[in-house]
Order: C-alpha cells, then sequence, then structure tokens
C-alpha cells in the first residue's frame, strides 16, 4: 500500500457507501411501513403483500454469486453503476404502479441492484485501507448505513402521511441516480500505484475456475458454515418473533413493544462500532467472532430458559443479544484473509448467500415451531417462544464449534 493515500478522497467515499448500504436497508424493511397504504389503494391481500416483500431478498440472493463474479472481473467502479441503474429503475417502477406485476418487477429490480451494496464496500476498501484495519472501516460503513433501516419506519411514515406512499419512494429513486453519479465520479478500485490485483480473473472459465476454487477450499467451508448463522437469528428475533413475544409473554402494548424494538434495532450498530475493532485488539479474527457468537447464543438460552421472568431481565438480555450479532462484519474479515483481493468478491457473495439462505431458513423452521403451540390469545404460547429460541441457541453453537476448526489469520502485520 502506498504511504500516503488521498484520504479525501476516502472520506467520500467512505460516506458514498455508507448512504448505498443505508438505501438498500430501507428498501428491505420499508414495505411493512407501506403495508397499509398499498393494501388500501391496490386492495392487496395477505400472500401479495409477502411475496412483494419476499422477491426482494429472493432476486438478491440470486445475484450473489453472478455479482461476486462481476466484481472480481470488472471492478467495482465498473459493476455498480449497472447495478444502481437496476436499482433506480426498480425503485421508480415500484412507485407508479398500479398492480402487483409492476410492484413485483420493481422490488425484483431493487432486489438485484442493492445486493452488492454491502460486499461492494468490502471490496473497495480491502485495497484502500490496511488489513489490520478493515474490520473497523467495514464496521463504521455498516453501522453508518444501519440509520438507512430506522429512516424507514417512525420518519418514513412521516412522510407517507404527508405526501403518500408514492412520492418518498421517488425520492429515494432520485437519490440512487446521484448515487449512481458519485460512483462513476468518485469511487476507484484501488489507490494509485498499487500492485495488479492477485487471482483476478481474465476471462468467464477463468472466473469459474476461481469460483470452484473458493468453494472447495476447507476453510471457506468453515466460513460458510458460520456464515449462516450470521443474519438469520438477528431476524428471528428482531425481524419476526420479538415483537409477538414481548404482546403474547409479557403483555406489552403495541408501544411499548416499539420503544424496546426500536433499542434493539439501535444496539446492532452500536455492535458494530463496538466488536469490529476488536481483531486488532486480539490479532485475530477468529476469536472475535466465536466470543461474539457465543454471547448471542448465552442470550437466546436465556430467553429459551427464562424467557417469562421480569421484563426488567429480558429487555436487557434481548438488547445484548443484538448487539452481540456484529460478529459479521469480522467474519468477512476472515473470509478477505483467506484469499488474494482478485478473488475477494467471489468468496464474499458465497458468505452473503449462505446468510440469506440462513435467515430464510430460521424464519421458516422457527414458524413452524410456532405453529405447533398455538396461543388462543396470540401467536403462540410461552413453549413455542421458548423451543423457537433453544433452537437458535444451538444453531449458533453448532456454527460456532465447526467454525473453531477454521485456521486463524493474524490481523496485524508480522512485525508490529
Amino acid at each position: 500500500m502506498p504511504p500516503s493515500l488521498p484520504s479525501g478522497r476516502i472520506v467520500l467515499m467512505f460516506l458514498l457507501f455508507a448512504l448505498l448500504f443505508g438505501t438498500g436497508q430501507f428498501h428491505r424493511v420499508s414495505t411493512s411501513v407501506l403495508v397499509p397504504e398499498l393494501t388500501a389503494e391496490l386492495n392487496l391481500g395477505a400472500n401479495a403483500l409477502g411475496g412483494i416483500s419476499a422477491v426482494y431478498f429472493l432476486c438478491g440472493a440470486l445475484m450473489q454469486i453472478p455479482i461476486g463474479m462481476c466484481l472480481d472481473r470488472f471492478g467495482t467502479r465498473r459493476t455498480l453503476p449497472v447495478l444502481l441503474l437496476m436499482a433506480s429503475t426498480g425503485t421508480y417502477l415500484f412507485a407508479t404502479a398500479h398492480d402487483i406485476p409492476g410492484l413485483m418487477l420493481g422490488r425484483a429490480l431493487m432486489g438485484m441492484g442493492f445486493a452488492s451494496s454491502m460486499v461492494a464496500a468490502f471490496i473497495v476498501f480491502a485495497r484502500w485501507v490496511p488489513p489490520e484495519k478493515f474490520a473497523t472501516t467495514s464496521s463504521r460503513i455498516i453501522a453508518l448505513g444501519s440509520v438507512g433501516g430506522l429512516l424507514a419506519t417512525t420518519p418514513l411514515a412521516y412522510a407517507v402521511s404527508f405526501y403518500g406512499w408514492r412520492l418518498p419512494i421517488l425520492a429515494v429513486c432520485a437519490m440512487t441516480i446521484a448515487m449512481l453519479a458519485l460512483i462513476i465520479g468518485l469511487v476507484r478500485d484501488a489507490p494509485p500505484g498499487l500492485r495488479p490485483l492477485e487471482g483476478k480473473p481474465s476471462s468467464l472459465a477463468g472466473n469459474l475456475a476461481g469460483l470452484w476454487s473458493v468453494m472447495k477450499d476447507r476453510q471457506m467451508r468453515y466460513i460458510l458454515i458460520m456464515g449462516f448463522a450470521t443474519f438469520g437469528p438477528g431476524m428471528v428475533l428482531l425481524g419476526l418473533w420479538g415483537g409477538p413475544f414481548l404482546a403474547d409473554v409479557h403483555g406489552l402494548d403495541a408501544i411499548d413493544r416499539g420503544y424496546l424494538l426500536l433499542a434493539m434495532a439501535l444496539m446492532a450498530p452500536l455492535g458494530l462500532m463496538v466488536i469490529g475493532p476488536l481483531d486488532r485488539y486480539f490479532n485475530s479474527h477468529k476469536k472475535v467472532v466465536i466470543l461474539s457468537a457465543l454471547g448471542m447464543a448465552l442470550g437466546f438460552a436465556f430467553l429459551a430458559i427464562a424467557g417469562q421472568v421480569s421484563l426488567w431481565l429480558v429487555g436487557p438480555v434481548m438488547l445484548w443479544t443484538m448487539f452481540a450479532q456484529a460478529y459479521y462484519v469480522t467474519l468477512h474479515g476472515h473470509c478477505r484473509a483467506l484469499f488474494p483481493a482478485g478473488m475477494a468478491g467471489r468468496a464474499a457473495t458465497l458468505v452473503n448467500l449462505v446468510a440469506v439462505a440462513g435467515i430464510a431458513l430460521m424464519q421458516i423452521c422457527s414458524g413452524l415451531l410456532m405453529e405447533a403451540f398455538p396461543s388462543p390469545t396470540g401467536i403462540a404460547d410461552s413453549m413455542g417462544y421458548r423451543l423457537t429460541f433453544a433452537a437458535t441457541a444451538l444453531i449458533l453453537v453448532f456454527c460456532t464449534a465447526c467454525y473453531a476448526r477454521a485456521d486463524d489469520v493474524p490481523v496485524r502485520p508480522a512485525l508490529e
């Protein structure tokens, strides 16, 4: 790495990638706020609403490997504008749609366009910052970008109440087009004078061969097993069953549930800011991932065993559980250290693909568990929640035990 880098460009790219990631997060959760308006205006049923929300994630998952191959072959600066053109087109189609196919097409294009928002940042900053600062920088990008998900809650609801649902989405479309232009003008794949990428494919055959090399790597198998448990547990708690648990087991009304869920959402970026830099302190990716994942497992285990005790105990445990989830950036740092920079896109998107699969499978399986213990006054009785949280804790422990067999990679330079 050159001894002196243009710090102004680094800061601007940092802010731009945080905005890019935040916009993707906004679209991930915005449908929950738009449901009443979509239902009233377009007379949509539950199945249609579920499909409109899910197609974003499905198309994003399907794009992971192709995007990784493009990032490695063509670089971020040439790949991202094409994806953001898809995203802005999808946002416009969604905002102007008057039927289910139009809404689905818009969400599908948005899902594909924003599928690389996190990985693209990882790929760029893997070249722009020293390896020992990679997890810290990435954590800060994701933490700042997480504000986008928060803006899709109460702020979006206020905007919708004043302007309707279409105009705010069109405003996000305009912002996406502006990001496209800024990426072309500001983003560079590497600092001036940095050596060519090792492992960069020169053809489709070389790209596929490199992908296969990543997939069959023994160390990568352990990374992928741990990757399965990166986002899924948090989505089980915050994204699916945390609110019903607080209502059915602890009797909280919608307002009080909202306060605690908002606090849980805020703990995720806080965890990134605290846990992200710890790999430099321990000089280890592996130790940070293991400690954080086991900490999250302990939180779920407590909820499974003692989830009916005082809310003054349960509330802090739920906050801690979301705080501890921040190990996924450190896991990406471990993945990045295993492969040459020219293969980083394919490796990172494989981890993302497995993580998205983990979200889907954990939500489906937890739903089956909850249905097995119905409640006449709520979604499920306490046993359903206890088994769901216990199963999530066991998944975390199993994945962590497998990951513990991976070879560690020192974070700090050998001479430091």
